[in-house]
């Protein structure tokens, strides 16, 4: 596995041998965040979190525009 796809978001993944663990690097809006695992399932819940954590943060931010 190469990368991760998650509504419409696709990320990175990297695994270092020396000490068994999976990181990877999503851009969202010209930001690079990272996400990390001891497998590469606890990688990817950790990436879509982030995923969700960003769509429900513009969720808000629109709704306190529309507010405005």
């Amino acid at each position: 596995m190469e990368k991760l796809e998650y509504e419409g978001y696709v990320g990175t993944v990297n695994y270092d041998k020396k000490c068994d663990y999976y990181t990877g690097e999503v851009e969202i809006d010209g930001r690079i965040y990272t996400y990390e695992g001891d497998t590469l399932e606890e990688l990817r819940e950790d990436f879509e979190d982030i995923i969700d954590s960003m769509l429900a943060f513009e969720e808000m931010d629109d709704e306190e525009d529309d507010e405005e």
